[in-house]
């Protein structure tokens, strides 16, 4: 048998089997991919599109920033650029406006919290305060206090492996987060932020975004969590995808202010 004929043969079998594959993904209405980086993109891909990260935390181990303790009482939302922060003991907080953020917060605990769902472990456990969906962990694995001392400093965290990095870019206002594996994939791209034309998901969802639109371009929730002014909706089982609403002013409804892609379970 010809040995060219076979590598025709395979090769135009293996480009059939990608190309099925993403006419499936397709159909599925999963999304992909966010800010121009596609799921299990390498990290040479994400550095040639946005050059040397702002800051490169530790996700689940070892050393790196560490989640700061937070300021209101328990149950009172989280802070960051998308998160109201809570103004007294057990408040739902007051109206978030543009620039009014609690800087002693993670802004990627969302994204901590989606990863800890999925299986990724986190060091030190969700947190025994506020904060979404339980407490989720800091970067570091310190999980944030709720009215006082709690959270972990920086540098903080545990000595183990680290096996999830985010590197995270300080873009338009935003802030963008690509979470890396052990094997440097993107395993979760995320933006946080009130603006920005750039934050698109493949179905026309952005900063700003209500959750009656949600709703439309995804259909059914899979999950929720709901906490003072902030909602985290999840279309993750098969959509792929999450994100934050939060009140930006008083008696207006909740906007996206969050939003993640995410692989599977790593």
């Amino acid at each position: 048998m010809n040995k060219k004929w076979i590598g025709t043969t395979l090769s135009v079998v293996a480009a059939l089997s990608v190309a099925q594959g993403a006419l499936a993904q397709k159909k599925s209405g999963a999304e992909t991919g966010l800010l121009g980086i596609k799921l299990y993109d390498s990290g040479l891909k994400v550095v040639s599109i946005y050059g040397t990260p702002d800051s490169v935390e530790s996700v689940n181990g070892g050393g790196g920033a560490g989640g700061a303790p937070g300021r209101g009482g328990p149950g009172g939302p989280v802070g960051g650029p998308a998160g109201a922060p809570s103004r007294g003991p057990g408040g739902g907080g007051g109206a978030l406006a543009p620039g009014d953020v609690d800087k002693s917060l993670s802004p990627f605990q969302f994204g901590n919290e989606l990863l800890r769902q999925r299986g990724v472990p986190m060091p030190g456990g969700p947190s025994r305060g506020g904060g979404e969906a339980g407490g989720p962990v800091g970067p570091s694995g310190a999980a944030p206090g709720v009215g006082g001392p709690g959270g972990g400093a920086a540098g903080g965290g545990n000595s183990g492996r680290i096996l999830y990095t985010r590197w995270v870019y300080n873009r338009n206002g935003s802030k963008y987060g690509f979470v890396l594996d052990k094997s440097n994939r993107v395993v979760q791209i995320e933006a946080i932020g009130l603006s920005n034309g750039k934050v698109k998901t493949a179905r026309g969802v952005t900063f700003g975004s209500t959750f009656a639109q949600l709703i439309k371009k995804y259909s059914a929730p899979d999950g929720y969590e709901i906490n003072g002014d902030n909602v985290v909706v999840r279309f993750l089982v098969k959509n792929k995808v999450a994100f934050k609403l939060s009140r930006l002013g008083a008696n207006k409804p909740q906007v996206v202010t969050g939003i993640v892609v995410a692989a599977g379970k790593t």
